[in-house]
C-alpha cells in the first residue's frame, strides 16, 4: 500500500503535535481513508481504547465508512488484523479490546448515546 503525495503531506500533519486536525480535499481524494487508517493505528497501539467516526447522517457513515472505506483500509493497510463489527451498536472491535464506534449525529437519542461515552479519537 502506498499513500499519494498529498496523503503523505497530510500524514505528516496528523502525526505532528497538533491537537486538532482537519483535512481538505475533493471527493474521492483519500481523506477518509487516511483518517480511518490513523484511527486504526491508534486503536491497535492502545489496548481497550475507544475511538469514534462521526458523520452528520448515520446512513452516510454506515454506507461510506463501515461498508466501504473501513474494510478497504483493513484489507490494504492491516492485512491479517482480526476485527469484528457489531451491526447492533455499530462499532468495530479488535482483539486487543479497542473499539471504533461509527455514528450519525442526526438522531437525538443516538447523539446522546455518543455524548455519554469517552473517546481517545473522534
Amino acid at each position: 500500500m502506498k499513500l499519494t503525495q498529498r496523503q503523505e503531506q497530510a500524514q505528516i500533519i496528523l502525526a505532528g503535535n497538533a491537537t486538532h486536525c482537519m483535512l481538505f480535499g475533493g471527493s474521492r481524494s483519500g481523506k477518509t481513508f487516511l483518517l480511518i487508517r490513523n484511527i486504526v493505528f491508534r486503536a491497535l497501539k492502545a489496548p481497550k481504547s475507544r475511538h469514534a467516526v462521526l458523520r452528520f447522517r448515520f446512513n452516510a457513515v454506515k454506507a461510506s465508512v463501515v461498508m466501504d472505506t473501513f474494510p478497504k483500509v483493513m484489507d490494504l493497510a492491516f492485512p491479517g488484523v482480526k476485527y469484528t463489527i457489531s451491526k447492533t451498536d455499530w462499532y468495530a472491535e479488535f482483539e486487543n479490546g479497542s473499539q471504533i464506534w461509527f455514528a450519525g449525529l442526526d438522531d437525538k437519542e443516538r447523539t446522546e448515546k455518543i455524548l455519554g461515552m469517552e473517546f481517545v479519537t473522534i
